[in-house]
C-alpha cells in the first residue's frame, strides 16, 4: 500500500496505533514503527500519547476515542448541543476505566478523564462529527454530570436550564435523576425544575431524604430553607 493511500485509510480513524498500521499494511512491527517515526518527523501525523496518533486536529474527534468506553460531557457537551456559548476550559471525558494519565493536552485543548461507576455510565449517544463517530452526553445527562462532578456551579446550571428550558426533555431528565439514585441531585434539580414550571415532585419528592442540601456547592450555605425539597436556596431562585 502506497504512503498516500495508507494515510488516506488512517484518516478514517480519529485515533490509531501501531496495531492498526500493521493490519492495513500486513507488515511487522519493526517496519511500522519506522513508518511512524518518519511520519512524525515529517509532520504527517501527530502523537497524542504513547502509541496513539492522529491525522486530525479537532480535539472533539480525539476526546472520546482515546479510551473505550467513554463519552464527552459537562461544558463541552452543553456547548456542542447549543445550550451555552461559553467556551469550555477543558473537555471532560467520562469513562469506566482507570487511566494512568488523567489529563492530557492536545491541540491546545485540555482533556480531563473522570472515572465513573458503571451504574452512572449512560445517557450518551453516538454521533458523527466531521465524518467520524464520537460519543457525546445527551443534554440532560450533561447537566447531571456537571453537577455530580461539580464542574459547573449550580448557579450557572440554573441559568443554562432557564435559558434552554423548552429544549430540555424534562421526562428524560427526571428518569435519569431517578436512575442515578443520588438524593442531592434529585433535590437540586427537582427544586429547579419546579421553579421552571415542571410538576416533578411526585416522582422526585420521594428522593429528598431528611437532611438539607445546599443548592449551590460553590457558594456559602446561607439562604432560605425549602422544606418541600429539603434544600437551602443560596441562589435565590424566583
Amino acid at each position: 500500500m502506497k504512503k498516500l493511500e495508507l494515510l488516506g485509510e488512517l484518516e478514517k480513524y480519529a485515533v490509531f496505533g501501531n496495531k492498526k498500521i500493521r493490519e492495513l499494511t500486513g507488515k511487522g512491527s519493526a517496519y511500522t514503527k519506522l513508518l511512524i517515526h518518519r511520519w512524525k518527523r515529517g509532520g504527517l501525523i501527530r502523537e497524542i500519547e504513547r502509541d496513539k496518533y492522529t491525522l486530525h486536529s479537532d480535539p472533539l474527534l480525539i476526546a472520546s476515542n482515546l479510551t473505550w468506553p467513554s463519552y464527552i460531557s459537562c461544558w463541552a457537551a452543553l456547548r456542542y448541543h447549543g445550550l451555552t456559548e461559553q467556551l469550555p476550559s477543558a473537555i471532560h471525558i467520562l469513562t469506566t476505566r482507570s487511566r494512568k494519565r488523567r489529563e492530557i493536552t492536545f491541540g491546545g485543548a485540555r482533556m480531563v478523564f473522570i472515572k465513573v461507576r458503571p451504574s452512572s455510565f449512560f445517557g450518551f449517544e453516538k454521533l458523527r462529527h466531521d465524518g467520524i463517530e464520537i460519543f457525546m452526553a445527551e443534554p440532560e445527562k450533561a447537566l447531571i454530570d456537571s453537577v455530580l462532578f461539580r464542574q459547573i456551579s449550580f448557579s450557572e446550571i440554573v441559568d443554562i436550564a432557564g435559558e434552554n428550558f423548552n429544549s430540555i426533555k424534562v421526562e428524560r431528565l427526571v428518569d435519569y435523576l431517578l436512575k442515578m439514585r443520588n438524593n442531592a441531585l434529585a433535590k437540586r434539580f427537582g427544586y429547579l425544575l419546579e421553579k421552571l414550571g415542571a410538576e416533578v415532585h411526585g416522582e422526585l419528592g420521594k428522593s429528598i431524604g431528611r437532611s438539607y442540601t445546599v443548592l449551590d456547592y460553590a457558594m456559602p450555605a446561607e439562604g432560605k430553607k425549602i422544606d418541600r425539597w429539603m434544600v437551602i436556596d443560596n441562589v435565590g431562585l424566583r
